[in-house]
């Protein structure tokens, strides 16, 4: 998925309405909400960010109205900013734990109004996108005999301590959701290596949390997911629920077949060293679709599935060969090629030039 071009666009944007031709492009965007708690965490500690706001054209007073968004590539520029002038430990964390449902708006009643906390944390998962999550992070929800396991899988392309504050920031809103519901927690695992604030978490935790593992999952006991919330509302969650599927089918709807397949495969997406390329059938089964369908929609764009997954691996070479510092050899590695002559071979069909060669342009 390609974000917003910063120097042909405004940063700050209001909502669109719900009859809005535009609403496609508000799956490309994150609510001002998600950076307006970050800034709130920062204000209460005495540290500004303004000069950094205004870098990017936003002022406070903006970022505090409810309809606002920003653009997906502005936000993520912004967020590194922000995280590498500041230091505050754990950071994402807090954030997330200033996040409520009131700040969800529907989507957050149409979940604490479910008739139970398997279907309320469903609600949640399914209406991400409405809420900006889809861009970022793709979440899941998973149950085996024993546990219910929501998983998070946060885009590859960012920078590591933009990836921990994204990962801090999903576990801190689950905390501060689960922690009044009862629900018992069995273990938290992470794909960000310990942080020096790891100690952070087990004051909020009685369950173990470990680190660098192959995925983000908050495991919760079964048992009690058929219990009820406190404001369990039929009528209300009702409502609440054919409102917010009205407004995912209009986004849906609105996004071309090309690019919720170009969303999709950035979502599949694993982050090094578990790069995996995301199939056929993967993508299918995201969208709810049949594989023979998907191609015929495809080709009557002129597109084929797997030219969509060498555009996005392309772009995700490029971004690694300009602003890393890792061997070629890693690169490839990374997007899942065993030897470098083969990266090579891929790299020039794609942008006409070799990996070297492309880093030493970018560089001088």
């Amino acid at each position: 998925m390609m974000p917003f071009d910063p120097d042909t666009a405004s940063p700050l944007a209001a909502a669109p309405p719900a009859g809005s031709p535009e609403l496609g492009q508000f799956a490309l965007q994150i609510p001002g909400m998600h950076l307006n708690k970050l800034l709130q965490v920062l204000e209460s500690r005495g540290v500004s960010v303004a000069h950094i706001l205004a870098r990017f054209g936003l002022d406070r007073s903006g970022l505090r109205l409810g309809g606002s968004h920003i653009l997906y590539g502005d936000y993520v520029r912004l967020l590194d900013c922000i995280l590498t002038e500041v230091t505050v430990p754990g950071l994402g964390f807090l954030a997330g734990r200033h996040i409520n449902a009131a700040d969800f708006g529907v989507v957050g009643y149409a979940c604490i109004s479910a008739p139970t906390w398997r279907e309320a944390i469903s609600r949640f998962i399914r209406y991400q996108a409405l809420l900006g999550y889809g861009i970022r992070i793709r979440q899941d929800l998973v149950e085996n005999a024993s546990h219910a396991v929501i998983g998070a899988r946060v885009l590859p392309e960012l920078p590591a301590r933009t990836l921990l504050y994204l990962v801090e920031e999903w576990l801190g809103n689950w905390s501060a959701w689960l922690e009044t519901s009862g629900l018992e927690l069995a273990e938290i695992r992470l794909v960000v290596p310990r942080p020096d604030h790891a100690a952070l978490y087990m004051r909020y935790f009685s369950c173990p949390v470990h680190f660098s593992c192959a995925e983000n999952e908050i495991r919760i006991c079964r048992s009690h997911l058929g219990s009820m919330p406190e404001m369990a509302n039929d009528i209300a969650a009702n409502m609440m629920a054919d409102y917010c599927e009205n407004m995912l089918a209009r986004i849906n709807q609105s996004l071309s077949i090309v690019e919720r397949v170009r969303q999709s495969i950035s979502a599949q997406f694993r982050a090094p060293p578990h790069a995996t390329r995301p199939t056929l059938e993967v993508v299918t089964a995201d969208l709810g679709m049949g594989a023979r369908t998907l191609r015929r929609m495809l080709a009557l764009e002129g597109v084929r599935f797997q030219d969509l997954v060498n555009e996005h691996m392309a772009r995700l070479a490029q971004a690694m060969l300009r602003d890393s510092d890792r061997s070629i050899k890693e690169i490839g590695f990374s997007l899942g090629y065993t030897e470098v002559s083969g990266f090579h071979r891929a790299f020039r069909s794609w942008t006409g030039m070799t990996p070297g060669a492309y880093r030493e342009g970018r560089d001088g």
